[in-house]
């Protein structure tokens, strides 16, 4: 009885001793976390100050685990490893080894930014760090935006001649900084913080407002298709499949309907036009509209037509604007399409890792829709089914934007990935 209870004392001890010792990797991770929205100014292949802050945590995440002496999962590295063959040898194709290794080396920084924040399975200091830092970010983060743009400071608000009023903040881009909002609306929700139902409502406004200040329409689509699958995902919750099936449904019908019989019968350019001489914000954005597709289709069937022209093994990564000058075609642009991108810069090879990186997270996403969290972490994410709505939200804007680089794309695939890890263990644990 006695060995029993001393070996017992002994394994708590222990564990103390590494959850004190990682308490400083889950400081510097919710540090890292409330850096990513300053990119800019950005150094050299777009990097950022957040990038030294998710180096060091990668560092330190080494040094504990191996001093530790913990399973260490690698989610997601065979949808990476696919994709960085197939950018490596579409760059060695290509003779363009400098700017490929650039961004070959920051997929890497990327899903080593996921690993260590998967090692959240054996602390929920980090996890706890992680949805804090984030949480609080977004919403401190949207108010001092928004008073900036507001007051006309457009140093910090990222208002710039090139894109009319909508604001970039300090992203470089308006639709990269809408996409941040958006997926910290639905990690807000899922984590229930800050705690207090008002100033969580409150915070949600100031985010929504910020969105709406970046006058992203992809932004809104991709709120939109957020919300829709977060009320299915609650009805399932709740009520059962049967429940979140029915929701599902009427909504895509109610979809079917507004594209199939209302919007034919709108005169979508009279109201584009309403909108260009009205509001600025709505010139600059719904006024733009008819524009934008128009250029998004013009991109699509010149990358159509490239890789038609080109083989199985691609470009290389970031090459689709060099490779279309080249080629002298009439409109040079980045696919800015994932999809496209990664068949045109990675090859076939790379086109194979995506889809195993999109299945990968699919399966994760669905664990979390159906699992159960034991307390202590659901203490943490109360609603951890709503992170799963942020992957439908993020493969609708890969459609238009090039999203696989986005920081906090990868901080979200590493917080759900601890959060399976521990579903995972709870289900082996015995009675």
């Amino acid at each position: 009885m006695t060995a029993v209870v001393s070996q017992r004392y002994l394994s708590e001890v222990d564990r103390a001793s590494v959850v004190r010792r990682s308490d400083v990797l889950a400081t510097m991770m919710g540090l890292a976390v409330c850096l990513l929205p300053f990119l800019v100014p950005s150094g050299p292949g777009n990097s950022a100050l957040a990038d030294v802050g998710i180096g060091l945590c990668i560092v330190l995440a080494v040094l504990w685990s191996v001093r530790e002496q913990l399973t260490v999962k690698l989610p997601y590295l065979a949808g990476m490893a696919g994709l960085v063959l197939g950018g490596a040898l579409a760059a060695f194709v290509a003779a363009a080894p400098i700017g490929a290794a650039l961004v070959l080396a920051q997929d890497v920084l990327l899903l080593g930014w996921a690993v260590a924040l998967a090692l959240g399975r054996h602390n929920p200091a980090i996890v706890a760090a992680v949805t804090k830092a984030w949480c609080r970010t977004a919403p401190l983060y949207s108010g001092v935006m928004v008073g900036a743009y507001l007051l006309g400071f457009n140093a910090l608000s990222g208002v710039s001649a090139k894109d009319g009023v909508r604001a970039s903040y300090t992203f470089g881009d308006p639709n990269l900084a809408g996409n941040y909002l958006v997926v910290s609306l639905f990690v807000m929700a899922a984590c229930k913080h800050p705690r207090s139902p008002g100033v969580r409502r409150i915070g949600y406004a100031l985010v929504l407002i910020a969105i709406g200040f970046t006058g992203s329409n992809g932004a809104m689509l991709t709120l939109l298709v957020g919300l829709t699958l977060s009320l299915t995902v609650v009805r399932y919750r709740r009520s059962g499949a049967l429940a979140g099936l029915t929701t599902l449904a009427a909504s895509v019908l109610v979809a079917v309907v507004l594209f199939v019989f209302v919007m034919p019968r709108v005169d979508l350019n009279q109201v584009r036009e309403q909108a260009a001489g009205s509001v600025p914000l709505l010139r600059d954005s719904l006024g733009r509209s008819d524009k934008s597709t128009s250029e998004r289709a013009t991109i699509t069937q010149e990358g159509t037509n490239l890789w038609l022209r080109g083989d199985a093994t691609g470009f290389g990564p970031a090459r689709t604007k060099t490779t279309l000058a080249a080629t002298q075609a009439p409109y040079v642009k980045e696919a800015h399409n994932d999809y496209l991108a990664t068949l045109l810069e990675r090859g076939l090879i790379g086109a194979l890792g995506l889809l195993v990186l999109g299945i990968a997270v699919l399966v994760r996403c669905l664990h979390l829709v159906v699992g159960t969290l034991p307390k202590v972490y659901a203490d943490l994410v109360p609603r951890a089914w709503l992170l799963a709505v942020i992957g439908p939200v993020m493969a609708t804007a890969g459609g238009f934007y090039e999203v696989l680089h986005f920081r906090h794309l990868w901080t979200w695939l590493g917080l759900i990935a601890a959060l399976v890890l521990v579903m995972q263990d709870e289900e082996r644990r015995p009675s």
